[in-house]
């Protein structure tokens, strides 16, 4: 549905400076509003807006009186604000293009591999393991723990653990203490 008058006025746009930029900007946009035109449309003209906007304050921060402001939206309302194709999307700091990606010591400590179970569980995950994987009962967690140390390959491990803690009634599929038990016997195996 984009008409010729945006193409005119595009190329207005690129010979007009300062705020004649501006003006011509926002009066495209209320004419594509006007027009019912797509919201990728509306976002590209905004974006061009926003960077003209920004060009034309030359750096300077604006303040609008106080720094405790908040704004609420609908979830999933900002889902769709900027588009993928737009410059405001394209726009990466020059640090972020070059600066190395460190890895998080989180991440790396979480991977690490591990010789026994029972020194790598903290008192944190012992306790939410033990709640919600063995009913509360501390001396079948160190049991299933100690017998899992035991095994000296992956399979045998799984195979255990699929038939004496995974099989049992209620135990609780894709809940965060599986996939801790999953992920600390994936460490002590590799």
């Amino acid at each position: 549905m984009q008409c010729d008058c945006y193409a005119v006025t595009l190329e207005k746009l690129f010979k007009d400076t300062g705020m004649d930029r501006i003006d011509l900007l926002i009066n495209t946009l209320r004419q594509q509003y006007q027009q019912k035109e797509s919201s990728e449309i509306l976002l590209q003209t905004i974006a061009q807006l926003q960077a003209e906007l920004i060009a034309d304050g030359t750096g300077q921060t604006l303040h609008l009186g106080t720094a405790k402001i908040a704004v609420m939206m609908p979830v999933g309302a900002g889902a769709g604000l900027v588009n993928a194709n737009s410059p405001a999307a394209e726009s990466v700091s020059i640090n972020e293009r070059i600066a190395p990606v460190q890895p998080v010591l989180a991440d790396t400590l979480s991977s690490e591999p591990i010789r026994e179970l029972k020194k790598a569980i903290d008192i944190n995950d012992r306790f939410l393991l033990t709640q919600e994987l063995f009913g509360g009962d501390e001396k079948k967690f160190e049991q299933a723990i100690k017998t899992i140390d035991a095994f000296s390959i992956r399979a045998e491990a799984s195979f255990w653990i699929e038939k004496e803690i995974k099989a049992k009634p209620g135990y609780p599929k894709g809940s965060t203490a599986a996939l801790l038990l999953d992920q600390l016997v994936s460490r002590r195996f590799s």
